[in-house]
């Protein structure tokens, strides 16, 4: 079973603009989505539709609004248990696209969670997670310490499953600094852990010495990653862009799909592109087509990095 962990989920409104955001002008809307937010959530929705992988998306959910939360799992048709937080609401986030590309976010800091609500999670994790189970943890919601960050890493470990994060900064630190079993930061997120001039693939390395499974996202360059002590760079084509947010969750989850599967590394890394690549030729920020994978695979460049 397949685990996403999410203590902070987001429900995202999604405006595309006729023109450009422009100050002091009434800004015309295109387009408006209602989507999902939290990265652990967009792994368990991209999961569904690839399907045959048993998941279960878990975290913390604000009680006031949890049936408009409901109502997005249930549109993926996700298997879901979270934990509601009394008297409070899941964020919102709002998402301002230009039609000329890029975009503004603007987002509350979302549910806060007490040591009582903490102890469920853990009890959860206890009570639920399996020896050989795959958990998918996110960032922490306000009231979620660095530190109970770090011990909720470690509950996982000693239930004895296999651990992946997706997050960044003190969270990536630690991550690393427990010897979880998958991290995917990206370029920027590399270069802030390791400054310096030294190549991405160098610095890299210092994260794949304490981390197996260990791969830097290039946005639409690809994904780095290391196979025995050679590095590859996996390239996927050019394709229409409507949308890169989530593109990186989509090839987490490409990539936890073949570690459930039992595929070797490259396959994980050609599953992770896959479902990035087809991710972003759509609005949503978890919505894939695997009829867009056969052109995906068959243009997928690979190349040694030296």
């Amino acid at each position: 079973m397949i685990y996403t962990i999410t203590p902070n989920p987001a429900i995202d409104i999604i405006v595309y603009l006729e023109g450009d955001l422009t100050h002091e002008k009434n800004n015309i809307t295109r387009e408006k989505y209602v989507d999902l937010g939290g990265k652990p959530t967009h792994v368990s929705a991209i999961l569904e539709q690839l399907g045959d992988t048993a998941n279960k998306a878990t975290g913390f959910s604000g009680e006031l609004n949890k049936a408009e939360l409901v109502a997005i799992f249930d549109r993926y048709q996700m298997n879901h248990e979270f934990i509601d937080i009394a008297e409070q609401r899941t964020r919102e986030s709002i998402i301002v696209v230009n039609n000329s590309g890029g975009s503004y976010m603007i987002t509350e800091r979302g549910l806060k969670v007490s040591d009582n609500d903490k102890e469920k999670m853990y009890a959860y994790v206890k009570e639920n997670i399996c020896p050989d189970d795959i958990a998918v943890v996110g960032k922490p919601a306000q009231g979620f310490s660095v530190g109970d960050f770090r011990y909720l890493i470690r509950l996982l470990k000693e239930q004895k499953a296999y651990v992946a994060c997706d997050v960044a900064s003190e969270y990536l630190n630690v991550a690393i600094e427990e010897n979880i079993d998958f991290v995917k930061p990206n370029k920027h997120e590399i270069n802030d852990l390791f400054p310096g001039d030294e190549p991405v693939h160098q610095k890299l390395n210092r994260i794949c010495d304490k981390v197996p499974n260990a791969v830097c996202s290039l946005g639409s360059e690809g994904a780095l990653y290391k196979v025995e002590n050679t590095f590859y760079q996996a390239i996927p084509p050019k394709v229409e862009v409507k949308s890169d947010t989530g593109a990186g969750d989509a090839f987490v989850t490409g990539y936890i799909y073949g570690v459930a599967n039992g595929y070797d590394v490259s396959d994980r890394v050609k599953w992770g592109v896959l479902c990035s690549a087809s991710k972003v030729q759509h609005y949503s920020s978890c919505q894939i087509n695997k009829d867009n994978f056969e052109f995906i695979e068959n243009n997928l460049k690979i190349y040694e990095v030296r």
